[in-house]
């Protein structure tokens, strides 16, 4: 492909560039992409010239240039030497672990966070802060002045403050970078670059920054309905550009890359699927973190599952893992064995996952991890760094890491070699780690490090908007400029007082300063590209988004996007089409009309296919795994504490003569006895569990009591009464949760321990009927039924009564007599439909929210609910 000038990586600000680059000039960037693109820049002008051979230009990142300049300071001035970056991260861990057990929060995570706030005041000049802050910057300050001390023991620089000595160097003339100094993609510097900048200036070093590009804004604002139509539009219009001019230059910048790299790599491979094998259309800046590389993390698994355990799902991948040795020779083997793994306990250990490659024919295999078995058994509780590093890598070679491993991985397997290296680097710092220790720190860095593939220079690159800071483009689009991620808005550190902040402007200590960055961030990157699009969604799945006020001051128009099918929806579009669900089933016979549960008439009011797939064809859906009891269960015990309450005390009299002392200790020991009855529900939950449930379910019924004060006197004369009826042509059973008699009149009672149903049975297809088949079967005697709230939410009764004194706020029912006259046709009728088969899809107005059964009715594919469409 052909590569845009190094005038035009830069903005085009210094016409001679080349020239000074040429006659020694050091280019110094805001991030590694601009000093690749500008080397890559200078080759393509010497290329253009003429030669075949020139002198590397010397352009390289910011941090690159510290580290070298300070090196070069070192050697001049004998100075100290600098902590690594293991070094560093490892001495800010054990900093804050030496704080106490007061801290509920990991020492790495912490002392990442006091490193950040220990950079920050070196990038702007600053002295540790001397108070004014809450807890944490009062911590901080307490791990700075312990940092500070260490490396005066130790005799060593930090890096953070690396940027300072170089100045100071320069200035002091140990060192002199270059004849010139040519300042890159910054959009501003920092106090530390700026000094550099200075000390150039005073020794003579002529030192330019120059200007971002400054092309006409002719940007382009849309609004699309989706952030999948968003992204899909993007990515064709690269391909469409790509396809139009092969040689162009088109970046693809996503505020929220890290956040949406999977999808948008997923998206990418199949838009540019027909690009063609030699050269790759795009190239997305952001890599996964190393940890995830295939060969890493076998490499991980080999070292946790020699110390200690892992999923059987991780010992059977590593047990077929291609970057084990013998691998492609054993391969059928070693899936069988994989597969039994699978089939057995949740977790392995190392010898565990030994005999299960004996049982096959696997000779290379087992004598791999026999060895590591004899190896591991032998490794020491306590050992340098340096000699943890050779235990790690040894055990891997005893299984023959990196086996099989392709091309592509070689640049993954090198970085675990130099992780190890700079892991051996704490030996400066720490005697000895044990084990643990000493595997938390390589998968730490491993996780936290981003491993990104060397990649030709690719016409599409997918950025972040800092990355395309300083670059020029054939064409632009931003997306996902919408409220949420732009203007990114971050918190002010959480480790430095934020008065201070304030008082030196430090970054995200003024929401203002970071809206007007991100202002100037846009208008830099519109200026970019002579075709520049910025975009957002108005919803990301189920979410609502709001675009940002960028657009909608550019004037946005909306854009439903360009139609694509990817290879899912091709495959989803040649399908086959589905069966349609039997509306009817065959009748029942005379052998088989029951008993069956009375909540068959609730199923066949909700929905006629809802009781054919639960009462006869058994289809109930999987428990969801959840925390605490199941709802089901604690119900079930809430019934039984009501049973006992009210089988011992028939009648309010008894418990209202006790005083408050005595009424609560009987209700306690009337839910301790439900809970034991319960016994094997509570196994698995520890006693503070229970004593809480307890305490709730104890609450609840002295409450449910007090309300039953206020009723007029009534006398419980059954609890969980059996009762068997026919209806129409089943035999159904159901249990009455209590039966109470008020003035020679029965009221059915059923407890809710959830939310309170609408009662309304005056409809073809009532929600809740069971309460009129109790109510049938029980006869003329009943005048009331009810349904009665145990819930501290929603407590009460909503009831049907004949007579208005049977319970308070209850319906009356005028016509008692004629309404249930007509209950026992409804309910043969519900029952008839049942036995003739039945099964139509057709539920209640909620019903489908506790069924279940969606994938078997495949509701969602009649009504337009489904979203496959």
């Amino acid at each position: 492909m052909v590569l845009k000038s190094t005038d035009e990586f830069t903005g085009g600000a210094d016409a001679d560039v080349h020239a000074a680059l040429a006659a020694g000039a050091c280019v110094i960037t805001a991030n590694n992409r601009l000093a690749r693109h500008v080397r890559l820049g200078y080759a393509q002008r010497q290329r253009a010239a003429g030669r075949a051979v020139w002198e590397a230009p010397d352009a390289l990142p910011w941090q690159a240039f510290v580290e070298r300049t300070a090196d070069l300071a070192r050697a001049q001035t004998g100075s100290r030497a600098p902590l690594t970056a293991a070094q560093e991260s490892w001495l800010w861990s054990e900093l804050v672990a030496e704080q106490g057990s007061e801290f509920l929060c990991q020492d790495r995570a912490f002392g990442a966070l006091a490193a950040e706030a220990w950079q920050l005041l070196a990038d702007y000049a600053l002295p540790v802060p001397e108070g004014g802050g809450d807890r944490e910057s009062e911590v901080f300050v307490t791990l700075a002045q312990a940092f500070a001390r260490r490396l005066a023991v130790l005799s060593r620089d930090d890096a953070a403050h690396d940027a300072a000595r170089v100045a100071e160097a320069i200035r002091g003339g140990q060192v002199r970078p270059a004849p010139r100094v040519l300042w890159a993609g910054f959009e501003r510097l920092t106090p530390a670059q700026e000094a550099v900048e200075a000390a150039c200036r005073a020794i003579g070093v002529p030192s330019v920054v120059l200007p971002l590009p400054d092309g006409a804004d002719r940007t382009d604002a849309r609004i699309f309905p989706s952030t999948a139509a968003e992204l899909t539009a993007a990515l064709l219009w690269g391909r469409e550009r790509i396809a139009a001019d092969p040689g162009g230059r088109y970046a693809l910048v996503v505020p929220d890359l890290a956040a949406h790299r999977r999808r948008i790599a997923r998206l990418a491979r199949e838009v540019f699927a027909g690009h063609g094998p030699d050269t790759a259309a795009y190239e997305i800046s952001l890599g996964p973190p190393l940890a995830e590389a295939p060969p890493v993390a076998a490499a991980l698994c080999v070292w946790r599952l020699a110390g200690g355990t892992v999923a059987a799902a991780e010992a059977a991948s590593l047990i077929q893992s291609p970057f084990l040795g013998g691998a492609a020779g054993e391969r059928a083997a070693r899936a069988v064995r994989a597969y039994e793994v699978l089939s057995g306990a949740a977790e392995m250990d190392l010898a565990s996952v030994a005999r299960a490659v004996r049982r096959g024919d696997t000779p290379s295999a087992q004598a791999a991890f026999a060895r590591l078995t004899g190896i591991a058994r032998r490794w020491p509780r306590r050992s340098p760094a340096s000699a943890w590093a050779e235990t790690f890598m040894g055990a891997l070679e005893t299984l023959g890491w990196p086996g099989a491993a392709g091309p592509g991985d070689y640049q993954a397997i090198a970085a675990v070699h130099e992780a190890m290296e700079s892991f051996a680097t704490l030996d400066a710092v720490v005697e000895t780690l044990s084990y643990g220790q000493a595997l938390a720190f390589i998968a730490g860095v491993l996780g936290d490090r981003i491993f990104q593939q060397g990649q030709a220079d690719a016409p599409l690159q997918i950025m972040g908007p800092l990355e395309a800071v300083g670059l020029t483009f054939d064409g632009l689009w931003m997306m996902n400029l919408h409220d949420r991620v732009w203007p990114p808005l971050r918190p002010p550190h959480p480790l430095l007082p934020l008065a201070f902040q304030r008082a030196h402007r430090l970054p995200h200590a003024f929401i203002e300063d970071d809206v007007q960055y991100a202002n100037r961030i846009v208008a830099d990157l519109a200026r970019a590209a002579p075709e520049t699009i910025l975009s957002s969604g108005v919803h990301d799945g189920s979410e609502p988004l709001r675009p940002s006020r960028i657009l909608i001051e550019r004037g946005a128009r909306e854009d439903l996007g360009p139609v694509f099918a990817g290879r899912a929806e091709r495959i989803f579009a040649g399908r086959a089409p589905l069966e349609t669900p039997a509306a009817h089933a065959a009748p029942l016979d005379a052998s088989r009309i029951g008993p069956f549960g009375a909540g068959l008439l609730a199923a066949q009011a909700a929905c006629p296919f809802r009781a054919l797939a639960q009462y006869r064809l058994r289809a109930d859906p999987l428990e969801a795994p959840g925390y605490g009891l199941a709802p089901a269960v604690r119900g079930a015990v809430f019934h039984k504490v009501m049973e006992l309450w009210f089988t011992q005390f028939p009648e309010p009299r008894i418990w209202q003569a006790w005083d408050a002392d005595v009424r609560a200790r009987q209700i306690a020991e009337t839910v301790a006895a439900a809970q034991a009855a319960a016994g094997d529900a509570y196994a698995a939950f520890p006693a503070a569990f229970m004593a809480l449930e307890a305490r709730r379910m104890e609450g609840a019924l002295a409450a449910f009591l007090a309300r039953e004060e206020g009723r007029p006197a009534f006398q419980v004369v059954a609890c969980e009464k059996e009762v068997t009826h026919t209806c129409g042509p089943l035999v159904l059973r159901g249990r009455i949760d209590r039966s109470d008699r008020v003035g020679g009149r029965l009221v059915l009672i059923d407890y809710k321990t959830g939310k309170m149903p609408v009662v309304d049975w005056t409809t073809d297809r009532p929600e809740y009927p069971q309460l009129l088949f109790y109510a049938v079967a029980e006869g003329a005697e009943v005048a009331g039924i009810a349904y009665a709230g145990l819930s501290a939410r929603d407590g009460g009764y909503k009831a049907w009564v004949r007579d208005p004194d049977l319970l308070p706020g209850a319906t009356v029912v005028d016509a008692w007599d004629a309404a249930t006259a007509a209950w026992p046709k409804l309910l043969a009728r519900l029952a008839a439909d049942f036995a003739v088969g039945s099964g139509t899809v057709d539920p209640l107005e909620g019903a489908c929210e506790y069924c279940g059964r969606e994938s078997f009715c495949r509701i969602g594919e009649t009504d337009g609910s489904g979203d496959d469409g």
